[in-house]
């Protein structure tokens, strides 16, 4: 039988060859070579958070490759604890009988994850983090989507992240195409994503749509790229929950290893504060209104035809 952790290794290289089978092998390294893709994942989605957060990394399928393996074996060494696939939200919990990860000692863990952050240091290219505030949103602009099932934190991150990858990709003058791989989302309407991507990329600009790969939701235990975007989120989300609730987020122990994983040199941090939500909002009523007129103007998504790069 073989090992959780090799399959899930094995998913990985999997699935970042499936993107060229079937090509003679000159054509799959070139493709491989102009592939990236973004892993993303969320935190903050439980009712309880003061922010949603979408947050992962874009790097190229090769440097993928080679960071799953890296990072297995961190997780998974043969002598010490084998942690499996990474769960941030069980992570501190070790001591918790019963809990994923009862009996990893607490040094150890420490020392683990800072070996993870060097992982992703090592072979991500960029990182993304978008944060939107629940307060503003629930205030401003919630129920004013249509259809109703767009109206969450993650339609718009969802789309933001993107736009702000392939904006990112424009401005370094890379061609390459990029695919994104998001965490499983149950409570999404896939269907209507999916409908509102095919809208996003039909009123793209020329060079947008060359670059887009499309997306795919994957589960994070498959994908160590996807853990570590659960990483990512899982410390974002902590610092505005503590900053929310009064306590200075840099003094919390976990606060070195965002600082260490945030690269503001070359990282993306999208903070949708009340300025945007209103303008969200200025442009849902006016989407609303000439719904209402009979013009059949329907939400969209950012019209990208309208960007201008520098």
């Amino acid at each position: 039988m073989i090992p959780a952790e090799a399959k899930a290794r094995q998913s990985t290289r999997d699935h970042l060859r499936a993107l060229v089978s079937g090509l003679p092998k000159r054509r799959r390294r070139t493709r491989l070579l102009m592939m990236l893709q973004g892993f993303i994942d969320d935190s903050g989605n439980d009712g309880k958070s003061p922010v949603f957060v979408l947050a992962g990394f874009l790097s190229s399928v090769e440097k993928w490759e080679v960071f799953s393996d890296d990072w297995d074996a961190v997780l998974n060494p043969d002598q010490g604890f084998r942690v499996g696939p990474l769960k941030m939200s069980e992570v501190f919990r070790n001591r918790i009988r019963g809990s994923r990860y009862f009996g990893w000692q607490d040094d150890d863990r420490d020392e683990r994850l800072k070996r993870l952050i060097k992982v992703i240091n090592s072979h991500a290219m960029h990182g993304i983090i978008s944060v939107i505030p629940y307060e503003p949103y629930n205030r401003l602009v919630k129920g004013k989507f249509n259809p109703p099932a767009l109206d969450r934190p993650y339609f718009l991150s969802f789309f933001g992240v993107m736009t702000h990858l392939f904006k990112l990709n424009r401005h370094l003058k890379i061609d390459d195409k990029i695919e994104f791989i998001f965490d499983s989302q149950d409570s999404e309407n896939k269907p209507l994503l999916a409908a509102e991507y095919d809208r996003f990329i039909s009123v793209s600009p020329p060079e947008v749509k060359s670059m887009s790969a499309g997306y795919q939701f994957k589960r994070d235990e498959d994908f160590a790229p996807l853990q570590a975007a659960d990483m990512f989120a899982w410390h974002a989300r902590k610092y505005y929950f503590d900053a929310h609730n009064g306590r200075d987020p840099t003094k919390d122990p976990s606060h070195p290893y965002l600082a260490n994983m945030l690269m503001p040199e070359h990282d993306i941090i999208d903070f949708w504060d009340e300025d945007r939500m209103i303008e969200i909002a200025k442009i849902l009523d006016h989407s609303s209104w000439a719904n209402r007129l009979g013009s059949g103007i329907p939400m969209t998504v950012p019209n990208l035809s309208t960007w201008r790069y520098e």
